[in-house]
Parts: structure tokens; C-alpha cells; sequence
């Protein structure tokens, strides 16, 4: 298996008094291979929001066909719809192809991308071309495990303009920031989400634009698994669990069975804390040779709710930092800190629900739907059925 993977995080704000976002994003995954763009349409509201949903599909898709830049520029431009009133079809990008750890970077009147390289800001070469008309830089970019690619709509360097500064944010100030944030393994999502979310504080919480980061990240391959419910065969406990534990990377237990269950296997107490309950999660438990154990089915439901929202709304990531509850702990595992997650799906019913496989049924549907999630946030998942 491949060493190393490409995730992608991207956040944005919509301008003050709109609907639609006049930035885009689109992302193209392959097997060894990863096509992002983030354009930004001219203006705002719908019209932008056309614009820019239009360059980052058919730049994305175009790209992904491995057709030469010219040509997709070309076409990007001869589709695009003529404003009326500025008699202009335009529409910023930065495009960017990774395979095999080479990223191959287009940039056209965005602000230029940032390279952070063990947390710190590297210069990179580019050649500048004209398609169309347009000035167009290209450069190409050998990564490394921990690289980090930032890429922004003009939102970014905007921000507090006239407000908090005279001259906006600049390139160089958003990559110092960027440099204090980093941490190793630092999820793309989270890298994004402070960004924007200081920005927005620039803007003092009112955006005069569209504001976007896109954040591309080279991770080493982490591991979580996860068991959720006991075998339905208990003579076959020990065997499964000694393969659970035999595995790399974090071990979560979820349901009060699979937990005692555990407990006895591992030969030590699973111990509540009481303090990290809410209204609606139930507390989490302390056990030694576990990094989290929660309770089941509710938790689990809770979990596929908190993941749709997180996949709309990416600035729930910065909530995370702070929630202690059994859903926020396994958001940051699942979402943000794993790469590679296996859900290991105990098939045993609960005795309390013996002849009604209600909390089976209810199980199962959320393991289906937090399959999916996972998926969608770019995370490779793999079910196993015990």
C-alpha cells in the first residue's frame, strides 16, 4: 500500500447579504491520482456562483482527462455565459493534478498558492504562459509527506480591507499565519477552517466577498478501527478481538456490550466519565488499551448527523477542538485524524432487544450512513462483518 495519501479540506464564507457562494470548488479522485480547483466568478451572488460552478466542473473534469492546459482554458472560456452589464465572461482558478506525489499547479488570478514544507513557507518556480489571453502560471511541484498546498480566492487577501487594515491580508501574512497554525499530520480541514475563520475576524464577522481556502495535504497513512456491536457468534470473541487489537493505529469501542465484552477480554475496567455527557450523547469511558469507548446506537446516530453537517459546514471542525463529548471524540478520529478506517460490525443482538432487532436494524443503518460520510470526506473504509 501506498505510504502516503492526498486529502483535501476546503471552506467557504458566503459574502454578507447573499445566498450564493460566488467561489467554487470541485474535486476529482482517481486511484492514484487527485484534480482540484477552486475558481471564483466574477461579482457575487448567482451570477458569480454560475461562473465560478462552471470553471471548477469542466477545469476539474477536463483536467482529470489528462487534456493539454490550452485546451481546457480554451474551453472554460468559450462556455462561460457573457455578463450582460460588464459584457465579461470571467472567472478566476487554481487547478491543481497530483499523481504519484508530482502536483502539477495552474494558477489564473487567484492569489498565488501556498507551499508550506515541514510547516514553513517554500518558494516555488513558475512559468507564466498566456491562453486566451489570460496570464497563466504553471509550476510543477515534487511533495513531500507533510507538504501542505494552500490555495485561496482573492476573499483571503482581502480581508479587513477598510476595516481592520488599509490594505487587506496579504499573501505573505496568511502564509505566517499558516506557519504558526501547522502541526505534523495537521488535517487539511482544520488548516482550512482557521484560516478562513481569522479572516472572517478581519472582516470583523462581515465579509465584503466571497472568501475560500482550499487545503491539499500530504499525510502518512493512519489507521483507525473501530468495533461496533460483538460477534454474533461469543464463542468467537477472543479470535476477533485479538485481531482487532493485533491492528495498527487507534482502537474504539462502541456499545455498552461490545465494551464489556472488551473489558473482559483485556482484562481491565471500562471506567465512565460522567462529565463528558450531553443532552444528547451519552458519556464516554475510560479503558486502558482503548484510545475511546463510547456507548452505541445513539452515539452512532448522533454521529452521522454531526458528519452531514461537518461535509456542508467544514468550520464545525473548529468546534472540535473543544467538545469532550463521544461524538466530537469520534469526529476528530474518523474525519480528521484517520486515513484508513475499519469498521469491524458485530452482528450479535442485544440481549435487552432479544426477538425485535430494533437496536440491530437502528446499528446497521447508521454504520451504513457513517460508511458513506467517510467515503464522501475522502477516507478510505473498509466494513468487516463479525
Amino acid at each position: 500500500m501506498v505510504q502516503t495519501v492526498i486529502e483535501c479540506g476546503k471552506v467557504s464564507l458566503i459574502k454578507k447579504q447573499e445566498t450564493l457562494c460566488g467561489d467554487s470548488s470541485h474535486i476529482v479522485r482517481e486511484k492514484n491520482r487527485l484534480t482540484a480547483v477552486l475558481s471564483d466568478g466574477l461579482g457575487s451572488g448567482v451570477k458569480a456562483n454560475i461562473l465560478a460552478t462552471l470553471t471548477s466542473t469542466i477545469l476539474a473534469t477536463l483536467l482529470s482527462h489528462k487534456l493539454p492546459v490550452e485546451e481546457c482554458v480554451y474551453t472554460v472560456a468559450s462556455t462561460l455565459p457573457m455578463c450582460r452589464e460588464r459584457k465579461l465572461a470571467y472567472s478566476t482558478f487554481t487547478a491543481v493534478q497530483i499523481e504519484d506525489d508530482i502536483a502539477h499547479l495552474v494558477q489564473y488570478d487567484n492569489p498565488m498558492a501556498i507551499l508550506l514544507r515541514r510547516g514553513k513557507n517554500r518558494p516555488y518556480s513558475s512559468s507564466r504562459t498566456f491562453v486566451e489571453n489570460k496570464e497563466v502560471y504553471e509550476s510543477t511541484i515534487h511533495l513531500e509527506e507533510g507538504d501542505m498546498l494552500i490555495l485561496m480566492s482573492d476573499g483571503m487577501t482581502a480581508a479587513g480591507l477598510g476595516k481592520t487594515n488599509t490594505s487587506g491580508w496579504s499573501r505573505d501574512e496568511i502564509a505566517q499565519l499558516a506557519e504558526r497554525l501547522y502541526e505534523p499530520d495537521m488535517a487539511p480541514q482544520r488548516m482550512a477552517a482557521l484560516l478562513v475563520n481569522a479572516a472572517f475576524s478581519l472582516c470583523l464577522e462581515e465579509n465584503d466577498d466571497d472568501t475560500s481556502a482550499m487545503v491539499l495535504a500530504v499525510r502518512g497513512r493512519r489507521a483507525a478501527n473501530i468495533m461496533v456491536g460483538p460477534p454474533e457468534n461469543r464463542d468467537e470473541d477472543n479470535k476477533i478481538l485479538r485481531l482487532f487489537f493485533a491492528k495498527e493505529g487507534r482502537h474504539i469501542v462502541c456499545g455498552g456490550t461490545t465494551a464489556s465484552t472488551v473489558s473482559k477480554f483485556l482484562g481491565k475496567p471500562s471506567v465512565l466519565l460522567s462529565d463528558t455527557a450531553t443532552e444528547e450523547v451519552p458519556a464516554i469511558s475510560r479503558m486502558e488499551g482503548t484510545d475511546l469507548v463510547t456507548e452505541g446506537v445513539i452515539t452512532l446516530q448522533q454521529l452521522v448527523k454531526f458528519g452531514n453537517s461537518y461535509l456542508e459546514n467544514p468550520m464545525l471542525s473548529l468546534e472540535l477542538t473543544h467538545r469532550r463529548d463521544g461524538v466530537a471524540a469520534l469526529a476528530r478520529y474518523l474525519f480528521e485524524e484517520a486515513t484508513d478506517i475499519t469498521i469491524y460490525f458485530g452482528r450479535a443482538v442485544n440481549e435487552a432487544h432479544q426477538g425485535l432487532d430494533i437496536e440491530f436494524a437502528e446499528k446497521l443503518k447508521a454504520v451504513e450512513a457513517l460508511e458513506q460520510l467517510l467515503i464522501k470526506a475522502g477516507k478510505n473504509v473498509k466494513i468487516s462483518v463479525c
